[in-house]
């Protein structure tokens, strides 16, 4: 009788693709998909700009308003083009990749460990570099594009949402990093990793255009 409880608990705690697991991948997969295509228009719409403003350096933008937000300044620093190409163009086919896999994600395809865990790199390092080219912006160039408030704004729920896919699909493996990291999700202190982020470039830009 003892052993036959013990092993239906065993039965119980059996790791599996239960329903709400299933939907709560579905959900996070559809978030990262958003947010990719969203950086998408917003990288899309810099393009258009920053040709407007090649076939007339004199053309305003609809998103200058002030010294402050002011789109064509943003554009035309050397920090929209430190990689060579314009940012915008690298920002636009990152989104892209990153909106492939969640599409990917989404209509429940297998992703390998190897993969989601590219995707993951692959989201870090975007949002490392808008978040230098912000502090840039801030203290650097003096101005903001409104645009890139948005692009950043979906790097960091892309960031987030990946990091559970990716524990969920043991992508970090079993090693130091990959226990932390699942010791954080289990405790959700990786929302509060993305949320402190994204609200320390906001406070960045406060200080740096403030003064």
């Amino acid at each position: 009788m003892t052993m036959n409880g013990s092993n239906r608990r065993g039965t119980d705690l059996e790791p599996g693709p239960t329903r709400a697991r299933l939907l709560s991948d579905g959900g996070l997969w559809a978030l990262a998909l958003f947010a990719a295509l969203t950086g998408l228009v917003f990288t899309t719409i810099q393009i258009m700009e920053r040709i407007a403003i090649l076939q007339d350096p004199f053309t305003r933008l609809a998103c200058d308003v002030n010294s402050t937000l002011s789109c064509s300044q943003v554009l035309t620093a050397w920090q929209s083009s430190v990689l060579g190409p314009p940012s915008a163009f690298i920002g636009g086919a990152i989104f892209a990749f990153l909106g492939s896999g969640a599409l990917s994600g989404l209509l429940a395809s297998t992703l390998s460990r190897a993969y989601l865990a590219t995707l993951w790199g692959l989201s870090v390092f975007f949002l490392a570099f808008a978040s230098w080219f912000m502090y840039e912006t801030a203290f650097g160039v003096g101005a903001l594009c409104l645009w890139c408030i948005g692009v950043t704004t979906a790097v960091v729920v892309i960031c987030g949402t990946l990091t559970r896919l990716a524990d969920r699909g043991n992508a970090f493996g079993q090693n130091r990093f990959g226990g932390a990291v699942a010791a954080a999700v289990r405790r959700r202190l990786d929302l509060l990793v993305w949320g402190g982020w994204w609200l320390g470039i906001a406070a960045l830009l406060l200080i740096g255009l403030g003064t």
